[in-house]
Protein backbone atom coordinates (compact mmCIF):
# COMPACT_ATOMS: atom_id res chain seq x y z
CA UNK A 1 0.00 0.00 0.00
CA UNK A 2 1.33 3.27 -0.97
CA UNK A 3 2.09 6.11 1.26
CA UNK A 4 -0.10 8.87 0.86
CA UNK A 5 0.36 11.86 3.45
CA UNK A 6 0.64 11.30 7.94
CA UNK A 7 -2.77 9.36 8.49
CA UNK A 8 -2.23 6.86 5.60
CA UNK A 9 0.09 5.50 8.46
CA UNK A 10 -2.43 4.64 10.61
CA UNK A 11 -5.14 2.59 10.38
CA UNK A 12 -8.38 3.11 7.69
CA UNK A 13 -10.44 6.29 9.62
CA UNK A 14 -13.28 4.79 10.89
CA UNK A 15 -16.98 7.16 9.49
CA UNK A 16 -16.61 8.61 13.62
CA UNK A 17 -12.98 9.57 12.83
CA UNK A 18 -14.07 10.98 9.26
CA UNK A 19 -16.62 13.10 10.91
CA UNK A 20 -14.44 14.66 13.55
CA UNK A 21 -12.20 15.64 11.12
CA UNK A 22 -14.85 17.42 9.19
CA UNK A 23 -15.97 18.81 12.30
CA UNK A 24 -12.65 20.42 13.06
CA UNK A 25 -12.08 21.72 9.23
CA UNK A 26 -15.31 23.68 9.58
CA UNK A 27 -15.28 24.90 13.23
CA UNK A 28 -11.38 26.32 12.28
CA UNK A 29 -13.48 28.37 9.27
CA UNK A 30 -11.62 25.95 6.22
CA UNK A 31 -12.65 26.20 3.10
CA UNK A 32 -13.47 22.14 1.96
CA UNK A 33 -12.36 20.62 -0.97
CA UNK A 34 -13.27 16.95 -2.23
CA UNK A 35 -10.47 15.53 -4.86
CA UNK A 36 -9.96 12.06 -6.42
CA UNK A 37 -7.49 10.44 -8.88
CA UNK A 38 -6.99 6.92 -10.03
CA UNK A 39 -3.19 6.57 -9.80
CA UNK A 40 -1.53 7.87 -6.72
CA UNK A 41 1.93 9.51 -6.54
CA UNK A 42 3.40 10.89 -3.53
CA UNK A 43 5.14 13.90 -5.36
CA UNK A 44 2.44 14.26 -7.41
CA UNK A 45 0.12 16.68 -5.15
CA UNK A 46 -2.70 17.72 -7.97
CA UNK A 47 -5.36 15.76 -7.84
CA UNK A 48 -8.70 16.45 -9.83
CA UNK A 49 -11.08 18.46 -8.02
CA UNK A 50 -14.57 17.07 -7.41
CA UNK A 51 -16.94 19.88 -7.98
CA UNK A 52 -16.30 23.55 -6.58
CA UNK A 53 -14.92 23.90 -3.20
CA UNK A 54 -17.28 24.37 -0.60
CA UNK A 55 -16.98 27.69 -0.09
CA UNK A 56 -19.14 29.48 3.48
CA UNK A 57 -20.15 25.92 4.50
CA UNK A 58 -20.35 25.28 7.95
CA UNK A 59 -23.13 22.23 7.54
CA UNK A 60 -21.35 18.85 8.39
CA UNK A 61 -24.06 17.04 6.95
CA UNK A 62 -23.73 19.16 3.84
CA UNK A 63 -19.89 17.78 3.08
CA UNK A 64 -20.18 14.49 4.01
CA UNK A 65 -23.00 14.17 1.47
CA UNK A 66 -19.99 15.65 -1.08
CA UNK A 67 -18.03 13.04 -0.11
CA UNK A 68 -20.26 10.48 -0.77
CA UNK A 69 -21.37 11.57 -3.93
CA UNK A 70 -17.50 11.60 -5.09
CA UNK A 71 -17.40 8.27 -3.83
CA UNK A 72 -19.91 7.19 -5.46
CA UNK A 73 -18.76 8.87 -8.92
CA UNK A 74 -15.51 7.64 -8.47
CA UNK A 75 -15.41 4.62 -6.47
CA UNK A 76 -12.39 2.93 -8.53
CA UNK A 77 -9.97 6.06 -7.15
CA UNK A 78 -8.87 7.39 -4.54
CA UNK A 79 -10.87 10.32 -2.41
CA UNK A 80 -9.16 13.13 -0.24
CA UNK A 81 -10.76 15.64 1.64
CA UNK A 82 -8.35 19.24 2.13
CA UNK A 83 -9.07 22.14 4.59
CA UNK A 84 -7.38 25.62 2.99
CA UNK A 85 -6.79 28.37 4.88
CA UNK A 86 -8.05 31.19 2.94
CA UNK A 87 -6.29 34.09 4.85
CA UNK A 88 -3.10 32.40 5.05
CA UNK A 89 -3.94 31.57 1.28
CA UNK A 90 -2.71 27.29 1.89
CA UNK A 91 -4.01 24.20 2.59
CA UNK A 92 -3.76 23.13 6.35
CA UNK A 93 -5.69 19.64 6.33
CA UNK A 94 -5.42 16.95 3.65
CA UNK A 95 -6.78 13.39 4.14
CA UNK A 96 -7.79 9.87 2.46
CA UNK A 97 -11.59 9.19 2.79
CA UNK A 98 -11.48 6.12 0.47
CA UNK A 99 -8.98 4.27 -1.44
CA UNK A 100 -10.15 1.90 -4.29
CA UNK A 101 -10.57 -2.03 -3.84
CA UNK A 102 -8.02 -3.52 -6.08
CA UNK A 103 -6.62 -6.79 -6.44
Amino acid sequence: MKQLETFSYLPELSAAEIEAQVDSILERGLVVAIEHTRDIDPRDHYWTLFKLPLFDIDDPAIVHDMIDACVRAHADEYVRVNGYDSRRQGQVASFVVHRPMRQ
